[in-house]
């Protein structure tokens, strides 16, 4: 990695022979298999995603919001304009191209749920697109012959670690091209991404606590787990039918089923990161929190985990605990009016910060995730509730901190401190 070339976060990968595309700085790039400097494709106003190179590498499909809603895009894979070809207005991700090269995208258009994905095909030259006849499908891969794997709640279970609910991700296999599908419940975990290669089929799981890649046989049997991934998961898996390419972190990794061997591709993407640049935004469509002063003429502010005490009518407004102080909640003053308190997540953990004058001081209490912070109206004490259902008593002065309540059954979020700061009320 260069000085002058920023990390960037690599994602949505899809392979074609020694073509990869993905998403990177919200726009789609190319780059050979063995790595090296990537070439930007797209320049576009939104976001793209799922791109899905077709089976002989000349074309490539994505799911593009340029106009709002995520729809169909496709466009030559070495670059040039894109072509819209869907007006759904739904949910929509591309899935791939089915053996006829017709681009396969799943849809909630036309479903009564947000998460009821079902199948449809469309030509790449345009025209309507075409149900698939088999319900809820997140994910199709296809088979030798007409056998084929259908993923069903296949989202991303990197979002919902170790999920085993009833939307779990599973795998439904006709395994002999009759048009039956059987549910691969023999297989642990949160499944996705299955994928056909040769006589084995490979999908992403987290069976083993952490999402890697596995394959098996059409029957189930013969469980092979091929990466060994500890810290992220594998994600957004995708095969031209000889290799896999995932992400993992931020970055791309390429596995071979030949060889069995999995390897990082070392890509580069030197440009100027748009997204993580410097930029002003209207602080008032992300302002998450306000206290009055107690004297009436400030405002403590919180926006965009950023926290800011205003005058009310004149004079510009104070940024506090700037540089890697994490994320601000709850800023108020105390009652001396000059004394401002907020918690924090810069040191990995929530802390209670102080600020008084230009010194900032990281209180040491143990306060949880903190749901709800009160300043007493008298003296230097705070009201404390956090995500233990615990009500917590702070002397900012001293430093000491008292739990005087905890209810096995809910939060006690309500805080009220009486006039005098003598008396604390709260709900239990």
């Amino acid at each position: 990695m260069h000085d002058d070339d920023p990390a960037a976060y690599l994602r949505h990968p899809t392979i074609r022979g020694e073509t990869i595309v993905f998403v990177a700085d919200d726009d789609l790039w190319t780059v050979g298999a063995g790595g090296g400097v990537a070439r930007r494709l797209t320049a576009g106003l939104s976001e793209p995603s799922t791109p899905c190179l077709s089976n002989d590498g000349s074309l490539l499909a994505f799911v593009g919001r340029d106009e709002q809603h995520p729809e169909v895009y496709v466009m030559a894979a070495e670059g040039g304009p894109a072509r819209r070809l869907t007006w759904l207005g739904t949910d929509t991700q591309v899935r791939g191209w089915t053996p006829a090269g017709e681009i396969l995208f799943v849809t909630t258009q036309g479903q009564p749920f947000f998460r009821n994905h079902h199948a449809f095909v469309i030509d790449a030259g345009g025209g309507a697109p075409r149900p698939l006849p088999w319900g809820q499908v997140n994910h199709l891969a296809c088979g030798p012959g007409e056998r084929k794997v259908i993923g069903r709640n296949t989202a991303d279970p990197a979002r919902w670690k170790r999920y085993r609910g009833g939307t779990a991700g599973a795998l439904w296999i006709d395994a002999e091209g009759s048009g039956t599908f059987r549910r691969m419940s023999e297989l642990a975990g949160n499944l996705t991404s299955p994928m056909w290669i040769a006589d084995r089929v490979f999908f992403l799981g987290d069976g083993d606590g952490v999402g890697n890649l596995y394959s098996c046989r059409p029957g189930g049997g013969d469980l092979h787990r091929h990466t060994d991934h500890e810290t992220f998961y594998a994600r957004h898996a995708q095969s031209d039918g000889q290799r896999i390419v995932y992400q993992c972190g931020a970055r791309i990794r390429l596995y071979d089923p030949a060889s069995d061997s999995d390897r990082e591709v070392a890509i580069r993407t030197p440009a100027h990161r748009a997204q993580s640049a410097r930029k002003f935004v209207a602080a008032g469509e992300q302002l998450e929190s306000f206290r009055l002063h107690p004297a009436g003429h400030s405002l403590a502010l919180v926006a965009r985990g950023q926290l800011f005490g205003m005058a009310l009518w004149e004079g510009a407004p104070r940024r506090f605990a700037e540089g890697d102080a994490g994320r601000a909640r709850h800023g108020q003053w105390l009652a001396d009016g000059s004394t401002m308190v907020a918690v924090s997540d810069g040191s990995g953990e929530e802390r209670v910060l102080v600020f008084s004058g230009h010194e900032t001081k990281v209180l040491p209490w143990d306060v949880g995730h903190v749901s709800r912070l009160r300043a007493a109206p008298q003296g230097s004490l705070v009201a404390i509730a956090n995500h233990r259902n615990e009500v917590l008593i702070g002397d900012v002065a001293s430093g000491e901190l008292v739990a005087v309540d905890a209810s096995p059954d809910g939060r006690s979020d309500d805080l009220a401190w009486s006039p005098d700061g003598a008396w604390l009320a709260y709900t239990f």
